[in-house]
């Protein structure tokens, strides 16, 4: 028997164990349980690790004879993607999801006191670990063996073989293993009745939903460079099945405020941790199932029933608990006024379920269709763009007004000496938007909205500064850093926010403003396209055994400036295959992004796309890890 096979089936007993032991343990409340349940679980985590090492080992040697390895790599792959290659299937990546979540059990174990709460979260963490582990050493096996052993192996799809694709699946594997954790607190809040499980999710809810969005942003940023479509989000089915899931997580870290400081919103929040893990597993559904033809997916691997019964399963369980303990998450009505911080996170959540379940429906419903009428359809971007616009634009407006809001009501005096500078600065930049050529009055509500929010966010940040700096008695620079530290919590959201706006802002600029060009080139003979002067400087040949590339160089200049740039045509001698590598000049406030089409020696066609503000797109991302990483600062490096 396979050695790394030989871990996992040991893995899969120790998890067994321990999950049997705190369940004890939450009956018994006996020390001495719990530590031999923490000592099994730390087993299975040390057991899955030695299994992921043995997978890596077995890719680094090549030993084709291990039939995973056979299937997603060669002897020409780089030694990055030999490594990436592990996640690069389905069995690979549900033991590294697997791993990841025996990890994060880890953590619980050595962080998290040791009390009821903790060992029924742990329980129902191992239970979803039982089921992975049963699913790879049944019918996803990675250490699988052929029974001949093939010279070299049919190696990695080359879409995947892109530095974004070494992080982007493990981020969504962090991301998706990570959102497990409030939905097993949530539940082991219910079954040993107590409230404080609400307490002990933010930092883990907070870190899963900053990976989930780097893996989201990693994949956009991989579509828009390496499929050579021109975009960067197309709502896929596989693109969506990790959007649900951050939406549904972004909805909980607002409310979970609100049970927090005002005990409120109690069976919602337990709504959205069930809703979370149950998109988490819809995701994986939908990616290994064979249910969907898409570029993201992994293809047909013969789980697809058993995924779809255990999401069935889970949602009864879960929703079962919650049945019998509904009195436990009765809620005082904490909304007093409509002008108070409580109304604007209500209203906040249910535009964050509302874009949630319009995905999901439009995502489920051809295959719903197909599955009762017989009949295949598809629902396209316009059925999502329909909608998406007024929930963003609703929530850019709702994330600015709650920062000026009180606690319960705020008087309509606070409120007028709050908005009347951000309201001036809103109505003075519509004209400045008009005459700089966002001519389109969707563009204009959007970006006069991003000022109004961001200027409210400056201002609290401008008034807290001041006030913090007469108190304390010290100038206005320091107060600046002291504050951000100090109110970590609150400033790392307001830079998550601030991200959110800019997000939005290259949102606007590329879908309104996008502009696309056709054009054949003759070498070396300058042409005017959509204000730039191209010229086409002829190409070169780069051969190795696997590929040949013709590499295109184009030369971009305007009155403001401009550069060079290179698009590349692919034929692959493996697959037989000829693809593109687009060519991307990134200038301050647009993309110019040149698909090459067809080559000779004294001509090239290209499509050409100008792309506006892109770039607040790529930034938004960057400042989102920023703002996440101050708010999770723990306190005494803060104070330090």
């Amino acid at each position: 028997m396979d050695i790394g096979y030989s871990a996992l089936a040991v893995a899969l007993v120790a998890a067994a164990i321990s999950f049997v032991s705190f369940i004890y343990y939450t009956r018994k409340q006996d020390e001495s349980i719990y530590n031999f349940s923490r000592t099994a679980l730390l087993v299975q985590s040390l057991l899955l690790t030695v299994a992921v090492v043995i997978l890596l080992y077995y890719f680094l040697v090549r030993d084709f004879n291990v039939e995973y390895v056979a299937q997603y790599s060669d002897t020409s792959l780089s030694l990055a993607y030999t490594i990436g290659a592990i996640w690069g299937g389905a069995s690979g990546s549900l033991l590294v999801w697997a791993w990841i979540l025996s990890l994060f059990m880890t953590g619980i174990v050595l962080r998290e006191r040791k009390d009821r709460i903790t060992g029924y979260a742990l329980a129902i963490l191992l239970s979803v670990n039982l089921f992975f582990l049963s699913l790879l050493i049944s019918v996803n096996n990675p250490f699988a063996r052929l029974t001949f052993t093939p010279e070299d192996g049919a190696g990695l799809n080359p879409l995947l073989i892109d530095p974004g694709m070494l992080i982007h699946p493990p981020a969504l594997f962090i991301g998706y293993a990570g959102l497990t954790v409030p939905f097993a607190f949530a539940l082991a809040g219910l079954l040993s009745e107590s409230e404080l499980w609400i307490f002990r999710v933010r930092k883990w809810t907070i870190f899963a939903w900053l990976f989930l969005g780097l893996g989201i942003f990693l994949g956009g940023w991989w579509s828009y460079t390496v499929l050579g479509w021109g975009g960067y989000w197309a709502w896929d089915p596989v693109e969506n099945s990790s959007l649900v899931p951050w939406l549904f997580a972004s909805a909980f870290l607002h409310s979970v405020m609100l049970q927090e400081t005002r005990r409120g919103m109690k069976l919602w929040n337990v709504l959205l941790a069930i809703g979370m893990f149950a998109t988490v597993i819809l995701a994986t559904f939908l990616t290994r199932s064979g249910v969907i033809s898409s570029v993201h997916a992994f293809g047909e691997s013969g789980i697809g029933p058993i995924f779809s019964t255990y999401l069935g399963l889970m949602l009864a369980v879960s929703l079962a608990i919650l049945a019998y303990k509904f009195d436990q998450v009765r809620s005082m009505n904490i909304f007093q006024s409509a002008t108070g911080r409580e109304a604007s996170f209500l209203f906040n959540n249910l535009f964050f379920v509302v874009m949630a379940m319009t995905v999901v429906w439009g995502t489920l419903f051809p295959m719903l269709n197909e599955a009762v009428v017989g009949t295949k359809i598809s629902v396209g971007p316009g059925f999502y763009n329909a909608i998406a616009p007024w929930v963003l634009l609703s929530l850019v407006v709702l994330m600015g007004v709650c920062v000026i809001l009180r606690w319960g009501t705020t008087s309509t005096d606070e409120l007028i000496h709050k908005l009347k500078y951000p309201l001036a600065l809103t109505v003075a930049s519509a004209p400045i938007f008009y005459l700089l050529g966002f001519s389109d009055i969707g563009s204009l509500i959007g970006l006069t909205a991003s000022v109004f929010a961001v200027s409210l966010h400056l201002e609290d940040y401008v008034f807290d500064v001041r006030d913090y700096a007469r108190n304390k008695g010290i100038r206005i620079f320091s107060s600046m850093y002291r504050i951000l530290l100090l109110r970590r919590r609150r400033y790392g959201g307001y830079i998550v926010h601030l991200s959110m706006f800019m997000i939005f802002i290259g949102l606007i600029g590329t879908t309104i403003y996008q502009t696309t060009h056709t054009t054949t080139l003759q070498e070396d003979m300058p042409v005017d396209i959509g204000g730039y002067t191209i010229t086409y400087k002829g190409f070169s040949v780069s051969e190795d055994p696997t590929q040949t590339e013709y590499i295109v160089r184009l030369l971009v200049s305007n009155g403001n400036g401009g550069g060079t740039l290179t698009a590349r045509i692919i034929e692959d001698h493996q697959t037989q295959s000829t693809r593109v590598s687009v060519g991307v000049l990134s200038l301050p406030f647009e993309d110019i992004y040149v698909i090459p089409e067809s080559i000779d020696q004294n001509q090239v066609s290209l499509t050409i796309n100008y792309t506006p503000l892109i770039g607040f797109i790529w930034i938004g991302g960057q400042v989102m890890i920023i703002g996440v990483i101050i708010s999770l600062l723990p306190k005494r490096w803060a104070e330090r």
